[in-house]
């Protein structure tokens, strides 16, 4: 028997066929009605939908559905900044816009997070066996170590060029504001409020966020976690109004929310899913069908609070990247110290490309170890050169002494791959493995990039 009910207020009997269709993948049974009035009687819902595309929710709509039950509202597809204060009352999930086709993948989501709880995650977002990728960042630099990675690999999953623009506009914001406007203190004070941005860049470290990323093919997205849970629903809310200009926005030092103006009309879908006082996760999705068309600006809009602490917020003192699927866990324990990457690109247009790069602290770790490298690469004829000098695949060499690492992997017909590693680099870790899997990218498959 299905545990959840959903109650539906609409009119309209193509939106009743598609919720229909879904109430069951929600583990939810749903009820239909035109009006308010046909909530009196009905089974308590845990959930109401509320079609606002053509009338406003009045108050006999917030007094016939429960204290503890969600609220989302279907508006039309270009009205979600004008319908921003259908998210005051606390009951409300999600302002979710209807174009011309219902997306089926975002209700699910969307119902089954304001109904079950367990919010925290990108992967929720993608279908399943679609893989993300997770970082650890904690400082200025890492950060734009961490946007370089994440606009390659949007390159190589098709992003087209003004779509990586946007897509790094919101990535910079969100990792500004979770590195340096979500930690406070025991008051509730931003630690770094007033410094400018030449003052946080200097800083060595501060509380680390993770960033994790994807793409579905249609999608292409994005979430930054923070372990603080600094941020609350009536302070997203806020942030939200500032970016609006509903009120006075604060100078750009404060940080508080701004740049949100641009990450709204930047994205297709902006969720946050805020803990106070553990975790705060924002996701950003960019729908490249709809990019596509020219339909560009945030069209639904999520707040998800106080749900289950998440099991994969492990937020760490140091920056790696490595590979998830959707609905499995990610654990996250780095080597060494240094900048961990695991880069992999999906499949885009049937073609499927990736790049993989681990450091393995403690092999051959004694006194005077040497660092090692170990290459494998698609196609298997690719030739592989270190500083110029070919080296054979698939076998572990040790990097010159005392040399930085230029690393070379070709082959007729595909793009080449380089990574260089600097001699500070290497020395800091000598007793360090570096293993590579390069799957090299057909030479025709960024064509018609821009």
């Amino acid at each position: 028997m299905l545990h959840y009910h959903m109650a539906v207020i609409t009119r309209d009997t193509a939106l009743k066929r598609a919720v229909k269709r879904l109430s069951t993948a929600t583990g939810a049974t749903a009820e239909f009605t035109p009006d308010v009035r046909g909530l009196e009687g009905a089974r308590r819902p845990n959930l109401a939908i509320f079609d606002a595309r053509r009338r406003t929710p009045d108050e006999a709509f917030y007094k016939a559905v429960p204290s503890d039950a969600r609220i989302l509202f279907i508006l039309e597809g270009d009205t979600l900044l004008e319908k921003l204060e259908l998210l005051a009352d606390e009951r409300v999930t999600s302002l979710f816009c209807h174009d011309a086709r219902f997306d089926d993948d975002e209700f699910i989501c969307s119902a089954t997070k304001a109904l079950r709880g367990e919010v925290f995650g990108l992967q929720k977002y993608f279908p399943w066996g679609v893989t993300t990728f997770t970082m650890k960042v904690k400082n200025y630099e890492e950060k734009g170590k961490a946007i370089d990675i994440l606009m390659r690999y949007a390159k190589l999953a098709g992003v087209r060029g003004p779509v990586r623009d946007r897509v790094q506009l919101v990535c910079d914001e969100l990792m500004m504001n979770g590195l340096y406007h979500a930690p406070v203190d025991d008051e509730g004070n931003e630690l770094y409020a007033g410094y400018s941005v030449r003052e946080l860049a200097q800083l060595s470290g501060v509380p680390p966020i993770q960033v994790q990323y994807g793409c579905s093919g249609r999608y292409f997205g994005v979430s930054v976690t923070d372990g603080g849970g600094s941020l609350t629903r009536a302070r997203t809310l806020e942030y939200l109004r500032r970016a609006l200009g509903e009120v006075e926005i604060e100078d750009k030092k404060t940080g508080a929310g701004l740049g949100l103006v641009s990450v709204m009309r930047s994205v297709s879908k902006l969720i946050f899913n805020v803990k106070p006082g553990h975790a705060t996760e924002v996701v950003a999705l960019f729908d490249m069908e709809l990019f596509a068309k020219g339909k560009i600006g945030a069209r639904s809009l999520h707040i998800f609070a106080d749900e289950p602490e998440p099991e994969d917020t492990v937020v760490e003192a140091d920056m790696s990247d490595k590979p998830a699927t959707s609905g499995g866990a990610r654990s996250g324990v780095s080597a060494s110290a240094t900048f961990l990457l695991v880069f992999l690109a999906l499949a885009a247009g049937g073609m499927g490309a990736a790049y993989y790069l681990q450091e393995v602290a403690g092999v051959d770790g004694g006194e005077g170890a040497q660092p090692k490298l170990r290459v494998t690469a698609q196609p298997e004829s690719a030739t592989v050169t270190m500083n110029g000098d070919e080296i054979a695949v698939g076998e572990t060499v040790t990097v010159p002494d005392g040399q930085a690492l230029d690393l070379v992997v070709e082959s007729p017909g595909y793009e080449p791959w380089r990574y260089e590693l600097s001699r500070d680099d290497i020395a800091e870790h000598p007793a360090v493995t570096r293993e590579f899997h390069v799957p090299l990218v057909p030479a025709d498959a960024g064509s018609g990039d821009r």
